[in-house]
């Protein structure tokens, strides 16, 4: 019985030793790309007396997608008074800034490939300050704005607004890291205020609408290189004053958007 025993173990060890001399195993792989993601299917199969087991592997490798990404910025520059002006409108290059400060969001619209395409909007803080020169004195007389002379010399004389802007971009940058924006913005007048000081004497601040037109619009562009800040300039055709009742006056203003 013993005998027996030692020649069916015999057997079953050499057969399972011959299966295992007869088993192959192949090993394709492929993969594809599709759009945002790369899928690689791993294709092993093994093949024993007739039979034969597949096992797939699935691996998806997916691109980070860009989300939108808010920013807070600063516009610090100079403004102008353009178009047909009366006498007295001569501004201070140098007193005559501008000043914004930016919530904006970046929202991307093409990402793929070496030029990326975002559209930039958010809502903007803006103030004109138009330093007037020498004596120079804005007031209305009759409802109409009207520029006086003071009786004494002046250290300070402007016209300044305050402006609640929506500016609306298309932004195209480069691998290189050039970027140039390029849209529109319209705005409400928050306040508006006179400043006058005198020589050796106290400031004077007179708040009114001066006849300014309560919704303006302009144009913007912005050039920058990585991270550097950028340039800007903006530009708003309509006259800064409502028609008939001030000077047919643009504005302009350039500077650095921090």
């Amino acid at each position: 019985m013993n005998i027996f025993k030692h020649l069916l173990a015999s057997a079953l060890i050499a057969t399972s030793a011959a299966s295992f001399a007869q088993t192959s195993v192949t090993i394709t792989t492929t993969e594809s790309t599709k759009s945002d993601s790369t899928v690689v299917d791993s294709t092993v199969v093994q093949s024993s007396d007739n039979t034969s087991t597949t096992v797939v592997v699935r691996k998806n490798t997916t691109r980070p997608i860009e989300r939108i990404v808010s920013n807070f910025s600063i516009y610090v520059g100079f403004n102008g008074l353009g178009g047909d002006l009366p006498a007295g409108y001569d501004l201070r290059p140098i007193g005559s800034r501008f000043i914004a400060l930016a919530w904006q969001k970046r929202i991307p619209l093409i990402t793929s490939g070496s030029t990326k395409l975002r559209l930039i909007t958010g809502p903007e803080v803006a103030w004109n300050n138009f330093m007037f020169e020498g004596r120079n004195l804005l007031t209305r007389q009759n409802g109409q704005l009207v520029i006086n002379q003071a009786d004494v010399d002046l250290r300070k004389t402007k016209l300044v607004t305050t402006q609640l802007n929506l500016p609306v971009m298309l932004s195209v940058s480069a691998r290189s890291g050039f970027s140039i924006s390029a849209g529109a913005y319209i705005g409400m007048r928050l306040d508006s205020y006179t400043k006058v000081k005198p020589e050796g004497g106290s400031a004077v601040r007179s708040h009114s609408s001066f006849n300014l037109n309560p919704v303006r619009w302009g144009f913007i562009t912005e050039i920058g290189f990585r991270g550097c800040g950028k340039l800007f300039g903006r530009y708003e055709p309509n006259s800064l004053f409502r028609t008939g009742e001030g000077p047919n006056a643009s504005v302009w203003s350039v500077g650095i958007k921090l």
